[in-house]
């Protein structure tokens, strides 16, 4: 009896490291938010786009999220956390690209939690250090992020 259940504890085991796995793979790949902001007093259009890769980065899941558009321009290293449906993205570094410089390492830049809604996943966004640049789309656990493509590289 004592062996059966230490070979169910073991499989137990094996079934939460395999669980865990799949939910770091679930996450790699592309996703991108655009914020439009119609035009300024001038007359010139006011639009951000943000592009983040998760991939592989070896020990775990990475992260680099860089924004690009009207006054804006941040390239963000980030490290990741799973917990269950969430993907906590952490600031590491500063990439080559940035106009300012207000994260430090550790700050948690935002959460993606992906959630079934009408019969498929979406990615819901909560906002922590790193906010949107248009106020309107400011509140948290709406879809703002959507992911396109799935990555297979590994950090250099």
């Amino acid at each position: 009896m004592r062996k059966i259940a230490q070979i169910f504890e073991i499989g137990v085991v094996l079934l939460l490291l395999s669980i865990v796995s799949n939910a770091q793979t679930d996450w790699k790949g592309s996703y991108s938010f655009s914020e439009n902001g119609a035009k300024n007093a001038g007359g010139t259009t006011i639009f951000i786009s943000h592009e983040l890769e998760i991939f592989d980065g070896g020990e775990g899941l990475v992260a680099r999220l860089q924004s690009n558009g009207y006054q804006t321009s941040a390239d963000l290293v980030c490290s990741t956390k799973v917990e269950g449906s969430k993907l906590m993205i952490y600031f590491q570094s500063y990439g080559e690209n940035n106009m300012f410089e207000p994260y430090s390492p550790g700050d948690l830049l935002l959460t993606l939690e992906r959630k079934a809604a009408k019969g498929k996943y979406v990615v819901l966004t909560y906002w922590g250090k790193f906010t949107p640049s248009i106020p309107k789309n400011e509140k948290s656990g709406k879809v703002y992020f959507e992911k396109s493509t799935v990555l297979t590289r590994t950090q250099n």
